[in-house]
């Protein structure tokens, strides 16, 4: 790593000395780049192209990247306003949790033009999403000829202390390559990635009983192991229809093991009463295939075309772990009859098909567009789970184990009207989804079942007041599904004390989100907004003090109001800065239905700037400072810490701009994951997320061929259905 780091400023050293002699020989060549944020009423787009601390990254560092937009724990969400659901070219990915952070992290950067945030989807696009939708758009080749890309980063965590487990050897690497071609009539496109990773996860939760401290905490030693690949082909039948079909794929092994040290003290005393120590390993296995077949068939040349897509999907993993506890006494000794032993198999077995047809229609007076979609999902999951005895021989304990089948079929209609009307902008859509739903735990014999039809309206007005100023009212009503693992009523061991379980009768929340907004010339984007979340659910965290037993399962409980501003303003101080700021100010009224768990409202404040520098005239040569602090908030039903981040980087663009080598120091300070206090049954519970995102990223690109590069439009039918897995 130390040899790379001198081969990177030896590289930028050249290029500064390269530009002082380009600069006397001939005149001074300004070179024009995308900012990289761009903000207005409807969407947000990030051009992580432009993005120096996103460079030789992945995707999900890139969206973290975002102003507003937040990711920890497995969550992404947006800044005030709650969770989002996140597509990729206008795909929903159907991976939830960490399963969906893992899946992003296999994606290179590099792959990716742009990330878009859509605050008020219309009706064309699926319902799912509290906050609205998170889009992003790889790169595509749109000139004929054939364009590749190589590219190596390595990566070095920085912990504290720096040596764990014996080791400071907390690396990864990723490495992936993507070629495309073009003619005429055909466009072809395919690409491959590797990572490879060693590093730590971890949190605790403490406990306050009257009579006792129980404190957990978990830290996790993981290696990921992953490969993805894609391959796309396009061809044009006609001048007015097109077909395709595209296919991506992936293998990810996640193996390793978590320490788990529980300690009971006596609250008045601090005195150590007992510990409780675990330790458990896994070695889960994840397969995914999509194939997505679609056409696009234009009648005129007015716009009136037709849009088809066909989906399959398939998700398949594969668990074993052991998990072995100990009990030890206050004086340290070991109590012999404290020993458990548990090993245990999963699988998780997911099919989703969906048909998607969406017709756009224009008339004088309006564009129309209508459309439907069906899906049809299976989901099969077990966990088995055995008593190990002492001679090594396997019990099986059905007290534990779970096997689990769940169908869900949904029908979908939507009609929609765009007007435009001199200096006015009328968008109007209803969306209509039939839901069934079947989940049958055999071990259980448990059977429940839910049908119900929602309608989700959508609204935009806008008014172009005059060349500076525009002014717009969005509202939209939306869904947010329970992933398939939170209707999954088998247990899921952390300790032999305490453990997740999901909740077969969780039902979805609901959003209504409202907003008025007024941009300025494109630098100052102003807006009020209310955001309405009904039978919201939330995690809860459950204790039993005469047996020390504490189980998490979901429930439907919440009611938030959430009202607040919001101010995206970009500077244009001079033309080596790119600069953007950011600042959501909110207040959250969260009202639970269960008289265990405490109410919470309380203000909440987010601060962002994003600011690249430009070292030299042709702006081959920059660094990048970004920052964001967010204020204690109402997350949920909890109250949440202060917690910052700070990003560093250096880019640079050598041999003709065909190499690419970048620099990024990620959340310098460690201080980018919040603690979470929670009050039930009057017993204050505190949740504190110790992930560790410090690192330093070195990545190098080399790029060939037809450089001209534009986002790809590649959609597919099942985006709703594939965004709930875990």
């Amino acid at each position: 790593m130390k040899r790379l780091l001198a081969l990177f400023l030896l590289v930028i050293l050249h290029l500064q000395l390269q530009a002082q002699i380009d600069t006397n020989l001939r005149e001074i060549k300004i070179t024009a780049v995308k900012s990289t944020v761009k903000n207005n009423s409807d969407k947000l787009v990030y051009n992580v192209a432009a993005s120096i601390t996103a460079n030789g990254s992945d995707a999900l560092n890139a969206l973290s990247k975002v102003p507003g937009i937040k990711i920890g724990d497995g969550q992404i969400g947006l800044a005030g306003k709650g969770s989002v659901r996140v597509m990729i070219n206008d795909q929903l990915v159907q991976l939830s949790g960490i399963e969906l952070t893992r899946y992003l992290k296999s994606i290179s950067a590099g792959q990716i033009s742009r990330i878009e945030l859509i605050k008020n989807p219309g009706a064309n696009y699926d319902a799912e999403g509290n906050a609205g939708l998170i889009n992003i758009i790889t790169k595509q080749n749109t000139k004929k000829g054939y364009f590749a890309n190589v590219q190596v980063n390595g990566k070095q965590w920085l912990h504290n202390p720096g040596k764990v487990y014996g080791t400071r050897d907390y690396q990864a690497v990723n490495a992936g390559a993507d070629l495309s071609y073009n003619s005429s009539k055909l466009s072809a496109h395919a690409s491959l990635n590797f990572d490879r990773d060693h590093h730590l996860e971890g949190f605790q939760t403490d406990l306050h009983y009257p009579q006792q401290i129980w404190m957990q905490s978990d830290t996790g030693d993981y290696k990921y192991r992953n490969l993805n690949y894609e391959a796309g082909l396009d061809y044009k039948l006609s001048s007015r229809t097109s077909v395709g079909v595209n296919y991506m794929g992936g293998r990810n092994v996640y193996e390793g093991s978590d320490h788990v040290n529980n300690t009971f003290r006596n609250p008045g005393t601090g005195r150590l009463d007992s510990t409780l120590r675990t330790y458990a390993t896994y070695y889960p296995i994840a397969r995914t295939n999509a194939v997505n077949v679609h056409s696009v068939i234009n009648f005129d040349t007015t716009g009136r075309k037709l849009l088809l897509n066909g989906d399959y999907f398939n998700y398949y993993r594969t668990d074993i772990s052991n998990l072995e506890s100990n009990s030890f006494k206050p004086d340290g000794s070991l109590n012999p009859v404290g020993n458990i032993r548990y090993f245990d198999t999963n699988k998780q077995r997911i099919n989703i098909y969906t048909f998607k047809a969406d017709a756009s229609i224009p008339t004088h007076f309006a564009q129309f567009a209508v459309g439907g979609k069906i899906s049809f999902i299976s989901n099969y999951s077990n966990a088995f789970y055995y008593n190990k005895q002492s001679d090594g021989q396997l019990v099986y304990n059905p007290g534990l184990s779970n096997e689990f089948d769940y169908r869900e079929n949904t029908q979908s209609l939507y009609a929609s009207m765009n007007i435009d009307h001199q200096q006015w902008k009328y968008k109007a859509g209803l969306r209509t989804e039939f839901t069934q739903t079947e989940g049958y735990s055999y071990i259980l014999n448990q059977n429940t079942t839910n049908n119900y039809v929602k309608l989700f309206p959508s609204l935009s007005v806008s008014y172009q007041a005059d060349t500076d100023n525009s002014l717009s009212f969005n509202f939209g009503r939306r869904i947010n599904r329970p992933t398939f693992w939170n209707l999954n009523p088998y247990k899921s061991l952390y300790t032999a004390y305490s453990y997740g379980q999901g909740n077969p009768y969780l039902q979805p929340e609901y959003n209504s989100n409202f907003e008025v907004s007024h941009v300025y010339k494109n630098l100052l984007t102003s807006s009020v907004f209310f955001n309405l979340t009904d039978n919201g659910f939330s995690n809860v965290t459950l204790a039993d003090e005469n047996t020390n037993i504490v189980y998490t399962t979901p429930l439907n409980f919440i009611k938030t109001y959430r009202y607040g501003i919001s101010e995206n303003l970009s500077l244009p101080l001079a033309a080596w800065l790119d600069n953007n700021n950011q600042l959501t100010f909110s207040y959250t009224n969260a009202q639970s239905k269960m008289a265990n768990i405490n109410s919470v409202k309380g203000f909440g404040l987010y601060l962002a700037t994003n600011n690249n520098i430009y070292l030299n005239e042709e702006k081959t040569l920059a660094a990048a400072v970004n920052f964001w602090y967010q204020f204690p908030e109402v997350d949920h039903i909890s109250r949440t810490g202060r917690y910052y981040k700070l990003d560093l980087g250096v880019k640079a663009a050598a041999f003709h701009k065909k190499v690419d080598l970048s620099l990024t120091v990620n959340d310098v300070f460690l201080s980018s994951v919040p603690s979470i206090t929670t009050t039930v049954n009057n017993i204050q519970q505190k949740f504190t997320n110790f992930q560790l995102y410090r690192y330093v990223l070195l990545g190098i690109s080399y790029h060939f061929g037809n450089n001209a590069m534009k986002s790809g439009d590649r959609n597919s039918g099942n985006e709703e259905e594939r965004g709930r897995l875990h």
